[in-house]
């Protein structure tokens, strides 16, 4: 059976079993696929300028201004 005559038939299932399918098929090619052969580098926090967007002060919509202020003046006191 081709790809697309397997992805006709996919379409004839309902929702659910479309999911289902798709299940058993990621578990499949995950069982298949070679296990990573590269080094896995942990990034640290201090690295990923990013982090602190999801990581941050989960107040950070209330208190918006005073952190930029804290940011800002602990930036300038490190550049004076």
């Amino acid at each position: 059976m081709k790809v697309q005559e397997l992805l006709k038939a996919a379409q004839q299932l309902s929702l659910p079993d479309q999911i289902h399918l798709a299940s058993q098929i990621m578990q499949l090619v995950q069982q298949k696929m070679p296990p990573p052969t590269g080094e896995i580098v942990p990034v640290l926090q201090s690295e990923d300028p990013l982090i602190g967007l999801f990581a941050g002060s989960p107040d950070l919509a209330t208190q918006s201004e005073e952190i930029l202020n804290r940011e800002l003046n602990s930036t300038s006191d490190h550049c004076s």
